[in-house]
C-alpha cells in the first residue's frame, strides 16, 4: 500500500548506525534531569538538588529483512561492538553522536529472511575538562613539618654543650 507524501513523512530518513543500515519499528526516548534527593530525619519536606540534564537515551526497536539481512545484521551487529561513540542517523530525530550501552538479536524459525534487534543507545557527549590543582593543604603540611625539623636541629644544636664548665668572675 502507497502512502500519499506527507511532510512529516518527507522528513523521514533511513536509520544507520557508523553506516550500517537497519530499519526502525519503535523507538523510546528517555531524558529528564539529574536529580540528588535530600530527605531528612524528621522533617516531613525533602529537598531535590537540580544537578543538571540527564544523559539522553533511546531504545530501538529495529530489524533487518530481506535476502541478505545476515549480511545487514552482521554489519551492524560489528557496528554496535565497536569501541567509542558513533553516528546515529535516526528516522525523525536526525543525527546524534552515542553510544551503544547493549543490544538484543531476535531470530526466528518462523520468520525467515529477519531479524529483530532492541538497541540501547546514551548520548555521548563531551569528556569534562579536568582542572588539575595544587594540593595546597598537602603542600603547607609539608613545608610545616620540613620547618619544624629544621628548628627541632637548630635548638638541639644550640643547647647541646660541651663536658666542661667554665666560671667567670
Amino acid at each position: 500500500m502507497a502512502y500519499p507524501e506527507t511532510p512529516w513523512r518527507a522528513r523521514l530518513r533511513p536509520a544507520s548506525f557508523r553506516g550500517a543500515g537497519f530499519k526502525v519499528e519503535q523507538d523510546t526516548r528517555q531524558g529528564g534531569r539529574r536529580v540528588a534527593l535530600h530527605e531528612f530525619p524528621k522533617r516531613d519536606t525533602p529537598y531535590a538538588e537540580d544537578m543538571g540534564r540527564a544523559a539522553k537515551r533511546v531504545t530501538i526497536s529495529a530489524y533487518c529483512i530481506g535476502p541478505y539481512y545476515l549480511d545487514d545484521r552482521d554489519a551492524l551487529i560489528t557496528a554496535l561492538e565497536q569501541e567509542g561513540s558513533g553516528l546515529l542517523i535516526h528516522p525523525s530525530l536526525g543525527e546524534e553522536t552515542v553510544v551503544c550501552v547493549g543490544y538484543n538479536v531476535t531470530e526466528e524459525r518462523t520468520h525467515g529472511g529477519y531479524c529483530a534487534l532492541e538497541i540501547n543507545f546514551v548520548e555521548a557527549g563531551e569528556a569534562a575538562d579536568t582542572v588539575l590543582q595544587d594540593d595546597t593543604a598537602s603542600q603547607g603540611t609539608t613545608k610545616a613539618t620540613s620547618a619544624k625539623s629544621a628548628a627541632t636541629s637548630s635548638a638541639q644544636s644550640q643547647l647541646e654543650t660541651s663536658d666542661t664548665w667554665t666560671i667567670e668572675a
